[in-house]
């Protein structure tokens, strides 16, 4: 008697396994509290000083661990349950949380608020790994894509939630202090989810060969192995250029749109517009993810939502040469969202695929660390190219660019084989990956 058919994957599907249920939810909620700690130290350094640098340093601060450290994170993660590495995570930085709050109300030093929120986006940089590791190990294969679709969207609604919580407290007469305050308990109660997820430590070798060995472990799985490395070059292409637009939009609607209407106001209403239409995009992006999943291997989606956002971003950097009007841009930055997201999500699942079990998380350690960085590069890049030779000149040069290379990544991508791993299989699963020593094929 022939097993019955998997269920189509689905958002409903995906969401059916408890844990991965709660550690979403943690994830979600920990990624509010940590932006709204952020920010409210932020905002108490700028209304005790006075100084944008101070304000540019509390926030960088924020985010350079992301780029230093997740890859040692993404270590932590393979020795221990992921689960608890999440529920660590939450808990510590509900304690950096605590003392902001009486450092806040006691009116401590600057210097000591910084350094201390600086610890927590230390604390934080294991978060995404051991999310991604542990997704694996909570959903079967086939639900994968939504599941990975489900933590991208919880990531880009939290992002723009955790602003928009604090702002809903300023709005109502609570200061940085009580903005804190309520990310600590945010941070409790995720803490709480990740802890009653319960997940089994992965598999490791008998013999640990140490924490130098194992980060090269990491590192080597993403440099010699082709079904790691290409998808994740592509994803590093497409955060690249993904940040990259998010500056030169700004810039070419001030240069495009400069005027159109009735100076300042028009640029600002023009930019207001491209964002919204950005972040519109994404999330319809995430209406179409299960069906495109099933109908297309997932290297072939990959190549055609990249190629698609190279494509239309060219075309939005022609947009000025042709005296296009804002509502023609505004489509195609929803349609350069939209390919953007698919495109993420989808190396996503094929890193996923490839990675060994005892690696998973380091792999997405790495993931991380190239991702912020790739992120941070195409913003930096955006305005000193806009002034050397044009706004629309310079994002057809870089997306023509990005647009060729995801195109040899993906050229030669093959589908790793689908491995049914899953947390149910308890504590004493065996490892379904080779050892560390033998990554497989190369190349």
């Amino acid at each position: 008697m022939s097993p019955p058919p998997a269920p189509r994957p689905t958002y409903r599907s995906a969401l059916r396994t408890r844990p991965f249920r709660r550690l979403l939810a943690g994830h979600g909620l920990g990624t509010i509290a940590q932006l709204m700690l952020t920010l409210a130290v932020g905002i108490e350094v700028l209304e005790r000083t006075g100084s944008g640098w101070w304000v540019s340093v509390t926030v960088a601060l924020g985010f350079v661990p992301y780029v230093l450290a997740s890859g040692y994170a993404g270590l932590l993660a393979d020795r221990h349950s992921r689960s608890t590495v999440l529920t660590l995570s939450f808990s510590t930085r509900a304690g950096c949380a605590a003392v902001l709050v009486a450092g806040l109300a006691l009116h401590g030093p600057i210097a000591l608020l910084v350094t201390v929120a600086a610890v927590a986006a230390v604390l934080a940089t294991p978060s995404y790994p051991a999310l991604a590791a542990a997704t694996v190990q909570c959903v079967p294969d086939e639900q994968l894509p939504p599941a990975n679709a489900l933590v991208t969207g919880v990531e880009n609604v939290t992002w723009m939630a955790g602003p928009g919580v604090l702002g809903l407290l300023l709005l109502i007469g609570a200061g940085p202090t009580v903005g804190t305050a309520t990310a600590a308990g945010l941070f409790v109660l995720a803490a709480a989810l990740s802890a009653a997820a319960r997940l089994p430590a992965p598999a490791r070798p008998d013999a640990a060969p140490g924490v130098l060995a194992e980060l090269r472990a990491g590192l080597s799985a993403v440099a010699r192995v082709a079904a790691v490395r290409r998808p994740m070059t592509v994803a590093v292409i497409d955060n690249f250029l993904y940040g990259y637009l998010v500056v030169a939009m700004v810039l070419l609607a001030a240069e495009v749109f400069a005027g159109d209407g009735g100076g300042d106001g028009a640029d600002n209403r023009a930019i207001g517009l491209l964002n919204a239409a950005l972040s519109v995009g994404g999330v319809l992006a995430l209406l179409p993810i299960n069906l495109l999943a099933a109908r297309f291997r997932p290297a072939r989606l990959l190549l055609v939502t990249m190629t698609g956002f190279g494509a239309v971003t060219v075309l939005l950097g022609l947009s000025g040469a042709i005296g296009a009007p804002v509502g023609l841009a505004m489509g195609l930055v929803a349609v350069a969202g939209a390919g953007s997201l698919i495109a993420e999500v989808t190396a996503v699942t094929l890193l996923q695929r490839a990675a060994p079990d005892e690696l998973t998380a380091r792999v997405f350690g790495v993931y991380d660390q190239l991702n912020v960085g790739a992120l941070a590069l195409g913003s930096l890049l955006a305005g000193p190219l806009a002034a050397a030779i044009g706004a629309g000149p310079a994002m057809v040069a870089v997306a023509s660019t990005c647009l060729a290379l995801a195109a040899v990544a993906t050229g030669r991508l093959r589908e790793p084989a689908r491995r049914g791993r899953h947390a149910a299989a308890g504590p004493g699963r065996a490892s379904l990956s080779p050892p560390v020593g033998s990554l497989g094929p190369t190349g």
